[in-house]
């Protein structure tokens, strides 16, 4: 086979079984016993000179070694009993080193790089959890999830590798016409040509069956990975000794010398070649010696599916069953180097590699196959290596395995079918049964037969979103896996909590590397996905990560959109969020180009949302609590305080919060709002509009946020003076002494002493003085309350809440809320004036104030309902008969 795919073999990490369409694996030695012991763990070379420590040297080491692994253990313990579910927030760290990746192999020729990186930050987490689910007691109540995650990170780990090892390849090859004419391709051989030298072109010009092998590469990995971690901590159950059927051979040896045996040891074989135990049905092998066989035969498959040729055969000669090790032999293709031409001076002739007959072995195994006294598992060695199917699939239970089964037998027939029509061989071939020839398998009908089985475990295991996936690679629908990972968002929660985001990570990492590659051609749903998985970043606290991801949609408004919504979870996840917190993931959302004026101006909008219709509370009289609720949406106003460009958005978000306020008599609430605006705002907003177009005069629309801002600023200012004279003026008021009453009422005094008449006459003058500070005080507090309730009533340019500037629009809700409140602080502020002017005495002000209500300047009487004019008239007119009363002229 060509190098490349030796090349992508070795990338894979592990040895793999060739088919036998391949001639990688290097061949046994004619003296394979002469290799096998060298690399046996258990064999020792008698009479080895080594350097040996003392007897208190390797006990020392011991007990370092000892003290080490229990504190290890202890650690480990720890973690157990600590986390609810161990090792869930170590594997939470991939969501962060599958970021750095991400950005550190950013170039398009590092995406292979990337998967790399992938898969290997994936194979750490497996063995930490594998690991510690392996110093856990047998049976713990946590590690239940542990196992499950395990699994799941494997799957992504698989999944990595697969995506690197297929993907790679058809890049490579996408050029490559692997439709041509079978006589285009074999145009350059002749009849030197052998088989090998035929299969290294077949793979080099055939895509669909070098990337299948590929994925029986991938398939045989992924087993050897799980044979080794389950398999590898247990000792073998086979000896030294290299003598097959030991206990049938010693019964045998014990009866020809006339010892006894027991019942277990007869109608043993006779003979001992390897066809004694086939030959006669009658008789069999020793119990002991049938397990172990049995035994032997599992190990060799299980190695075999592993890919591991050379430790099967190893395992054959440990067994003392060569003839096992030299049938696994015969499915090897044959090349002789010597036929072609040859330019070295020496001529030296090279050893041909592979079965010259290996149409013969491989008839002779097919008819092994159906020999049904033979065992399953044997018959399924035969089976694997000779292209039998139906014989196969017994030993394959699971979805993997089926996969795998039907990929060996589909590579098999392809290299079957070129090899009898292409090899010039100078021999009639054996003629392979029909069964054989109508195998007519494709990477789709196999999937389909996997999906339409008759096992529901195995249909089950096919459902499984991660085999759905690799379903998917495997096929090269890229489209369609999108698609599919796509509608499972839609699905609900159907993964357990601390596994789905591992699979959302996987599914985003996939968009990500498809869409690099250019083979991703749907947009839409590629940004479904980062979506799904942005969110779910925010859900598990990881914000600081989800700038990088929305920055990979491609239209600015998605950007925004998704931002502004992830940082809207951050405020409502949080009770309080800080503006250190704020500022830092703005900063981050800068760091990757998004802009953010326009989200933190959405995250506003969106948290300041006081539904679609606001209650209007007529009486303006009340006043209702601020909530918690409300206090969030004033808080939500720091986003747009990060950046002084942003004040524009500030004070146009600010004003539609407290119009809402105002609306429902909310005065405190909307004290609060106004305060979080800085005093600098306006001054800011004309700086840098001066500084940008040298104009003055602001844009229209912060123009009018200008002028609202300053009527809410108006009016605030004149409840404050009004409920500080209020205050002053009917509670502060000075009290007077019981004998001051009674001096001013001419009460007997002659009848006090000389003291306690001075004492009194000091405790009227104390209240004269004071009556003289409050009266100084209310005058003051009643002109400032006069002025600051006339700045509302006679707000310039068009009136208070009123836009001294047309829009094309004039019944957008702004307007229709702006009325509102005209109808009902306008009033009210007159009304309040009236109390005021009223209380202090002052009716020709009063008086005054009708001139104003009734002025066509103002028009102040058009915002003003029949029942408001009414109350304002009573006040009037009761203003007017006090006039008459004192004998002043109205």
């Amino acid at each position: 086979m060509k190098l490349s795919l030796e090349k992508s073999s070795n990338m894979m990490g592990a040895v793999s079984l060739a088919s036998p369409n391949r001639h990688t694996m290097s061949l046994m030695s004619d003296d394979l016993s002469h290799t096998i012991f060298e690399g046996d763990p258990t064999f020792t070379r008698i009479g080895l000179a080594g350097q040996r420590k003392t007897l208190d040297e390797t006990r020392v080491d011991l007990t370092v070694n000892n003290l080490s692994r229990k504190k290890h253990k202890e650690e480990l313990m720890s973690i157990l009993l600590e986390e609810e579910v161990p090792g869930v927030e170590n594997a939470l760290e991939l969501f962060e080193s599958f970021l750095q990746t991400f950005q550190s192999y950013g170039a398009e020729h590092q995406v292979f790089n990337q998967c790399a990186e992938y898969e290997s930050k994936c194979g750490e987490q497996v063995t930490a959890l594998h690991k510690l689910i392996q110093m856990a007691p047998q049976g713990h109540s946590k590690l239940a999830q542990a196992q499950e995650l395990e699994q799941e990170l494997r799957f992504e780990r698989d999944t990595w590798r697969l995506v690197a090892s297929l993907y790679q390849d058809r890049l490579n090859s996408e050029f490559q016409d692997s439709e041509m004419e079978s006589e285009e391709i074999w145009s350059g051989l002749d009849d030197a040509t052998s088989e090998d030298d035929l299969v290294r072109q077949l793979y080099d010009k055939n895509a669909i069956i070098r990337q299948a092998q590929l994925v029986v590469d991938w398939l045989e990995q992924r087993a050897a990975d799980v044979y080794h971690d389950s398999h590898y901590s247990q000792a073998e159950f086979y000896g030294d000794a290299v003598t097959g059927w030991e206990n049938t051979l010693h019964s045998l040896i014990s009866k020809k010398r006339g010892i006894s045996t027991d019942n277990a040891e007869q109608n043993l074989v006779t003979q001992m070649d390897p066809d004694a135990p086939n030959r006669d049905q009658s008789r069999r092998l020793h119990p002991l010696d049938k397990e172990d066989e049995m035994r032997l035969l599992r190990s060799v498959f299980a190695r075999l599916r592993c890919g591991q040729l050379d430790e099967a055969q190893q395992l054959c000669f440990r067994a003392g069953q060569p003839f096992r090790a030299a049938i696994l032999e015969g499915w090897k293709l044959f090349h002789d180097p010597n036929m072609k031409s040859r330019t070295d001076v020496a001529n030296t002739k090279e050893s041909p590699s592979g079965n010259p007959y290996r149409d013969i072995w491989k008839t002779m195994s097919w008819k092994e196959c159906e020999n049904v006294q033979l065992s399953v598992e044997e018959r399924s060695i035969l089976a694997l290596l000779c292209g039998h199917l139906k014989a196969l699939l017994p030993a394959c239970p699971s979805w993997e395995d089926q996969l795998w089964a039907h990929l060996r037998a589909m590579i098999d027939h392809c290299v079957e079918k070129e090899l009898r029509r292409c090899v010039n061989y100078k021999r009639q071939l054996q003629v392979l049964p029909d069964e054989y020839w109508n195998q007519q398998l494709t990477v789709e009908s196999i999937f389909s037969t996997l999906a339409a089985s008759r096992d529901k475990n195995l249909v089950a295991q096919g459902r499984d979103q991660y085999r759905i996936i690799q379903r998917y690679l495997i096929m090269d629908d890229v489209d369609g896996l999108l698609e599919e990972m796509s509608s499972w968002l839609s699905k609900g929660d159907s993964w357990s909590v601390h596994l789905r985001p591992h699979m959302l990570r996987l599914m985003a990492h996939l968009a990500l590397f498809f869409r690099r590659i250019g083979r991703g051609s749907s947009e839409d749903l590629i940004g479904s996905i980062l979506e799904a998985y942005v969110l779910q970043l925010v859900n598990l606290g990881r914000t600081d990560l989800a700038a990088v991801y929305v920055a990979q949609l491609p239209l600015p408004e998605d950007q925004i959109r998704l931002y502004a919504q992830c940082l809207v979870m951050v405020e409502e996840q949080q009770e309080l969020c800080e503006d250190t917190e704020r500022q830092r993931l703005l900063y981050l959302a800068h760091q990757v180009g998004l802009d953010v004026n326009a989200i933190a101006k959405q995250v506003v909008i969106t948290l300041c949302n006081q539904g679609g219709n606001i209650q209007h509370i007529n009486d303006a009289s009340l006043q209702v609590a601020t909530s918690a609720e409300d206090e969030r949406r004033i808080r939500s106003l720091s986003w747009l305080l990060m950046d002084p460009s942003m004040r524009s958005q500030l004070l146009i978000q600010a004003n539609t919060l407290m119009r809402g306020y105002l609306l429902r008599r909310q005065i405190e609430a909307v004290k609060l709002t106004f305060k979080l605006i800085p005093p600098d705002t306006l001054k800011i907003l004309s700086e840098i509009w001066e500084s940008r177009t040298g104009l003055t005069d602001l844009p229209t629309e912060v123009a009018a946020a200008t002028r609202e801002y300053l009527s809410i600023q108006a009016y605030i200012d004149a409840l404050d003076a009004f409920q500080e004279w209020f205050t002053r003026f009917h509670h502060s008021k000075p009290k007077k002494t019981e004998a001051s009453v009674q001096q001013q009422r001419g009460g007997a005094s002659a009848q006090l002493s000389f003291t306690e008449n001075l004492l009194k006459e000091q405790h009227l003058k104390q209240h004269q003085v004071e009556m003289l500070r409050w009266q100084a005080a209310v005058d003051s507090l009643t002109e400032t309350a006069i002025d600051k309730l006339y700045n509302v009533l006679l707000f310039p340019d068009g009136g208070w809440m009123a836009d001294s500037v047309q829009f094309e629009d004039e019944n957008t809700p702004r307007q229709q809320q702006q009325q509102l409140l005209r109808q009902s602080c306008i009033p009210h502020a007159a009304l309040l004036l009236c109390n005021v002017l009223t209380s202090t005495h002052r009716h020709s002000q009063c008086l005054e104030l009708a001139n104003v209500v009734a002025s066509e300047q103002q028009s102040l009487y058009k915002v003003c309902s029949a029942e408001q004019l009414g109350q304002l008239t009573k006040h009037l007119r009761q203003a007017y008969v006090k006039l008459l009363d004192l004998g002043e002229s109205p």
